[in-house]
């Protein structure tokens, strides 16, 4: 059977089957939407709660925080667990904080400021799941495998370590710019780690999902 090409109507079907989101979560929405702000969207978003809360996730870790989408959408699938997501941009963390606490008022939300780099190896593990959205903002493949080691150390056996864009626009498949390149290098690391179960999820623009074991 030939794969369904998703047409904008179809797009339009799925999420209307997700069923309205409240008013923080629209509100994130719209301002993504106004100020060009990429955000996973509420159909990853959805899909990155599914995860998390199957997983028991109940401490989790985010590298990108951006606006704060992604997060309110882990930290609600914590049913009272927390969040941990680091942001370099200044701007960007205060308004993620602001909506993480409008979006889980009584959410334990942390937003780091600064180099993922500096503030990651200082993090106290493990997690039970790391978001990497950072895949597209990183200037070398050689920083994609640092971070990727970085993340894998801090996720608990049984854990989740995902990562977004991870097939930059199609790119991936015969990359030639530096992002797809990097990309493509990420993909390459999870699928040859031993220790990693892994399947890459053709939604928006490539949700990697991959299962820590022992």
């Amino acid at each position: 059977m030939n794969p369904v090409q998703v047409t904008p109507e179809l797009e339009r079907y799925i999420f209307d089957l997700l069923g309205p989101r409240d008013a923080p979560m629209r509100a994130m929405e719209e301002h993504a939407e106004r100020e060009n702000v990429p955000i996973v969207g509420p159909h990853e978003g959805k899909l990155l709660y599914l995860l998390a809360k199957l997983a028991g996730s109940k401490r989790i870790l985010e590298l990108g925080a951006a606006t704060g989408y992604s997060g309110a959408w882990l930290l609600r699938a914590t049913a009272g667990g927390s969040l941990v997501t680091i942001e370099r941009d200044p701007r960007r963390a205060a308004l993620a904080r602001a909506n993480l606490a409008a979006a889980v008022p009584n959410g334990d939300a942390e937003v780091l400021e600064g180099d993922v780099f500096q503030v990651l190896p200082h993090l106290e593990g493990p997690f039970d799941a790391c978001f990497n959205d950072l895949l597209n903002s990183l200037a070398s493949e050689q920083d994609i495998e640092r971070l990727f080691m970085l993340s894998l150390e801090k996720v608990r056996p049984g854990g989740l370590l995902l990562a977004d864009n991870a097939l930059r626009q199609g790119e991936v498949s015969a990359p030639r710019g530096q992002q797809a390149r990097n990309v493509a290098a990420y993909n390459k690391l999870v699928a040859a780690t031993p220790r990693l179960e892994s399947v890459i999820v053709p939604i928006r623009d490539g949700l990697s999902i991959a299962l820590v074991s022992d």
